[in-house]
């Protein structure tokens, strides 16, 4: 240890670690600790004393306690007749351990156990390094190995670590004054490196435990009769133990201090072995296992030999006093430094504070060691990257220009505050800054650009929008070479003559498709002006088969399926629901609301339940005698007509036309049947929308044409009201502009009220 400090590795003096430490070596057996207990020795002469009296309820006194052997007798004192005092466990007891718990961790060296009587037949040393609550074995010792240990090995030792039972001090001789001797590192083996983890766990401990497990006995011949019971004899006693080791300081110390507030004796015998270490190369702790703060740029390791692998002291530039180690940031520096600021001042980060924090750069003139050296950035939050912060430093490399605001991509200005040409709207939402104006080119004023606050762009005529991309009343703004498109849309399928500006899609009335709303949906037609619908909830049930004459009984009641609309069907019925009519049933319907006489075609709407067709069968009978000469020429047969309902159908026509005159009520009985039902167990129902009759084809086109008529004389009135107008105007007005203005302005008002 007499060598430079600075230089490398030191230690402190070894030393007995019992000295001072009384009160913290025990035993778990003591002879006469609760009152006097008889002890006998093994003597060869008849006139030598072989009993004794064991009293240890007082601490040892050469004068007044000469016969107490407590556990504190065995610490080494260097007295001339120091195998006067010893210390004893009680009689026959196999098992007895001494235990001796240090208040810190030290390094461990070897044990001597010098004892009074015979060495133990049995024993084991253990040790531990976390106060007790875990042990491990140092050593067994054995006369008999196999006996004593059966799992442990008997050497020798492979290893300097190997755990082995030892038979050379267990022998019954000498039967006194033999010893036990423990190392700690067995001395046959070469150690390279002390330093390496697991030598430095052989050799340090917070506890120290001796075991003794098992007595040696004799014969008791020589004992005579006088002795009746022979374990007094046997029994262990100790003259001296003596543990050596120092304070462990990982090589960080050559001195130790006594631990403040810490059992132990009142006065410290010269000679103590402390175990505070009065650390060195900028470490700290009992063992300096830890680096001192500020001194943690490097990783904290033991002093080896030469190198004394000082702590190293943190370089924060002036802008912190706290620091610790990360193992990642010193081996990504090449085990350079490892040491990360904590709280950096003066508004800078880094590693080591070396590095203007964010939105704040480092003034070119300034040195970053400078309490002002980093000053805040006067960027647009805006319309700048990364939130208003700016390049921090100048760098010839990377290009950077300490202050400069790096701009979004659609903004510009030195705070990048400002919307660059064709672009508006700075947002901070925005990862642009700002958005681009998109203004139609077909339907903007040539060389325009957008109002860079708004974004809105300057439209041509009939165009309009934000971006000039719709046109008014019209559609398809730059798909053809005449701009926009009328809408057209049709004036009776459309709501209005407004269309989509994107594809002319006209607002269609409910069933009505196409752009300009002038073709019925899939499932529809248009409605004739001459249709009727009867409902079939509100027929009348017959029940049995189809007549054969006029009369036929009634069912009492009419089975009605209500049906409600619902999203995602379509509407394929009309009134509320449904008749549900078995197969040979049917329903009549009342007709009494004919204008005209002439032909007509039936139609049932219909939808059945099963996969299978089904037959209806329609009779006419009208109330009366028909008083129309064309019905009376044109007579429909009141047999019953039957005509097929196919069940991939909905609606079926009946193809032979009935004449229907007004002012006659007529029944129309239909009855359906099932000729080829799949289960004839099972009564088939089918479901019946309603009965409908339209004119048939040359009667429609004969209305057709008077409607039209109408039309033109309607046109010829208009026509003649313009032209008694445009006389009065004239007549008022002499001259030709000022007439032509008053037409202009009142003309569309009076046609419109026509």
């Amino acid at each position: 240890n007499q060598f430079n400090l600075s230089a490398g590795s030191c230690y402190p003096a070894v030393g007995d670690l019992l000295l001072g430490r009384s009160k913290q070596l025990v035993a778990s057996s003591t002879c006469g600790v609760n009152s006097p207990q008889k002890y006998c020795i093994i003597g060869y002469l008849e006139a030598e004393q072989k009993c004794f009296v064991c009293d240890s309820r007082y601490p040892y006194n050469p004068y007044t306690q000469h016969n107490s052997h407590m556990i504190e007798n065995v610490i080494t004192t260097f007295e001339p007749d120091r195998k006067k005092k010893w210390w004893q466990s009680e009689n026959g007891v196999d098992h007895v351990s001494i235990r001796l718990d240090l208040e810190t961790l030290f390094q461990f060296s070897h044990l001597i156990l010098t004892f009074k009587t015979f060495r133990p037949a049995a024993m084991l040393v253990e040790r531990s390094i976390d106060f007790g609550q875990t042990w491990k074995a140092f050593r067994y010792f054995a006369q008999d190995c196999a006996a004593s240990f059966p799992n442990i090995s008997s050497g020798p030792s492979k290893g300097v670590g190997d755990v082995i039972c030892d038979s050379r001090y267990s022998d019954i001789e000498p039967s006194t004054e033999g010893e036990v001797v423990l190392k700690a590192l067995d001395p046959s083996f070469e150690i390279e490196n002390p330093y390496v983890p697991y030598i430095q766990e052989l050799i340090t401990m917070t506890n120290l435990r001796i075991n003794f497990t098992k007595l040696h006995t004799l014969g008791d011949a020589l004992l005579g009769r006088r002795h009746g019971d022979p374990l007094e004899k046997y029994y262990y006693a100790v003259y001296e133990m003596v543990v050596r080791g120092n304070c462990f300081c990982n090589g960080h110390a050559s001195h130790c201090d006594p631990i403040q507030n810490l059992r132990g004796d009142v006065f410290h015998q010269p000679g103590m072995v402390h175990g505070r270490c009065i650390c060195r190369h900028n470490t700290e702790g009992l063992s300096c296992e830890r680096c001192k703060d500020f001194y943690n740029d490097a990783p904290w390791r033991p002093a080896e030999g030469a190198q004394n692998n000082a702590c190293k002291r943190c370089n924060c530039n002036g802008h912190s006093g706290r620091c610790h180690f990360d193992m990642a940031v010193y081996q990504a520096s090449g085990g350079v430094s490892g040491g990360v600021c904590e709280d950096c001042q003066h508004n800078t980060t880094g590693q080591h504070c070396d590095q203007c924090k964010l939105f704040f750069y480092q003034d070119p003139h300034k040195a970053i060691s400078d309490p002002h050296a980093c000053l805040p950035c006067s960027c647009d939050p805006e319309g700048t990257l990364h939130h208003g912060a700016c390049e921090s430093r100048t760098d010839p490399v990377l290009g950077t220009v300490a202050g400069r605001c790096p701009c979004k991509e659609n903004t510009e200005g030195v705070r990048c505050d400002k919307c660059k040409a064709n672009h508006f709207g700075l947002r901070g939402s925005n990862p642009q800054g700002c958005q681009p104006c998109n203004c139609d080119a077909a339907g903007t004023l040539p060389f325009s650009i957008c109002d860079p606050a708004t974004g809105e762009c300057l439209c041509q005529r009939f165009t309009t929008g934000q971006r000039c991309e719709k046109c008014v009343g019209y559609w398809g703004l730059g798909k053809s070479v005449y701009g926009c498109s009328p809408c057209d849309c049709d004036i009776g399928g459309s709501q209005d003559n407004l269309c989509s500006p994107e594809d002319g899609q006209c607002k269609c009335l409910p069933n009505i498709v196409g752009r300009q709303c002038n073709e019925p949906a899939p499932g529809y037609f248009f409605l004739p002006l001459d249709y009727y619908i009867y409902e079939a909830e509100h027929a009348t049930s017959l029940s049995g088969s189809a007549p054969l004459v006029s009369e036929q009984g009634q069912d009492p009641a009419l089975e009605v399926v209500f049906r409600q609309p619902s999203a995602g069907r379509a509407v394929t019925w009309t009134g509320p629901g449904f008749a549900r009519v078995p197969s040979g049933a049917g329903l009549r319907f009342a007709i009494d609301n004919i204008p005209l006489a002439m032909d007509f075609t039936i139609a049932i709407r219909y939808e059945p339940e099963t996969l299978e067709d089904w037959l209806a069968s329609v009779a006419v009978q009208p109330t009366g005698v028909s008083s129309s000469q064309q019905c009376k020429a044109n007579g429909f047969s009141q047999e019953p007509h039957v005509f097929a309902l196919p069940a991939t159908k909905r609606i079926a026509l009946l193809q032979t036309p009935v004449c229907l005159e007004p002012g006659t009520q007529y029944s129309v009985d239909v009855y359906f049947s099932q000729p080829s039902a799949s289960d004839p167990k099972a009564k088939p129902f089918i479901l019946i929308d309603s009965v409908s009759n339209a004119v048939s084809t040359p009667k429609r086109l004969h209305l057709y044409l008077l409607i039209y008529s109408l039309y033109f004389e309607m046109f010829f009135v208009w026509l003649l009201f313009f032209c008694i107008f445009l006389g009065i105007v004239y007549r008022h007005f002499p001259s030709f502009q000022q007439g032509r203005k008053w037409v202009l302005l009142l003309g569309p008002s009076l046609e419109k009220s026509i």
